[in-house]
């Protein structure tokens, strides 16, 4: 049985940290080096998290997006792109159903499915301009929690690279991915 990923990653860190930035003499070399074995322990941490991450987006994404080309059937005066968009959507869907255990595909699938839906949402939010005001409206309501739940993810799952001022106030990524031990699914 090998070590877990989490060995080697910490056994790098050290290497790093106790081998290499001593016997540096440079000050920029040493910096460089320190961040190396800072990203290392980053990995350490959330390397584990990746595929759940990935999964969690799935199936938000794919929640959202079937309620919005919901909305675009259901508004005849929907333009021509976003009729297109909905069905190229549909179609999408048929590869990766929102029914279909999604958890058993590999990460790779995911994570290709991932940016399909999300360049899709990107072609939609460009025709926002364009949309009735009353599909506009309704639109907006589902994407902003949407965007803010995202948001908050990103930063809890960059919390560990200190860069973000208010880090202390984020919850750790942990409790964002997973409830009761288990990925909290929507």
């Amino acid at each position: 049985m090998g070590p877990e990923i989490s060995q080697f990653l910490s056994g790098m860190k050290k290497t790093v940290e106790q081998v290499v930035i001593p016997n540096l003499t440079d000050r920029f070399a040493q910096e460089q080096a320190g961040i190396v074995a800072a990203t290392l322990g980053y990995l350490e941490t959330i390397h584990d998290k990746v595929f759940h991450y990935e999964l969690l987006e799935n199936q938000l994404y794919k929640q959202l997006l079937a309620s919005v080309i919901t909305l675009i059937e259901n508004d005849s005066s929907s333009s021509q792109k976003l009729n297109t968009t909905a069905e190229s959507l549909k179609q999408h869907f048929k590869h990766d159903p929102s029914d279909e255990n999604t958890a058993l595909r590999a990460y790779p699938f995911i994570r290709a499915s991932n940016e399909v839906m999300k360049e899709s949402l990107c072609d939609i939010i460009q025709e926002q301009p364009e949309m009735p005001k009353a599909l506009r409206d309704q639109f907006e309501t589902l994407i902003k929690p949407f965007f803010k739940d995202i948001e908050l993810r990103e930063r809890a799952w960059v919390k560990g690279l200190g860069f973000d001022s208010e880090a202390d106030q984020l919850p750790d990524i942990d409790e964002l991915l997973y409830r009761d031990g288990k990925l909290a699914l929507p």
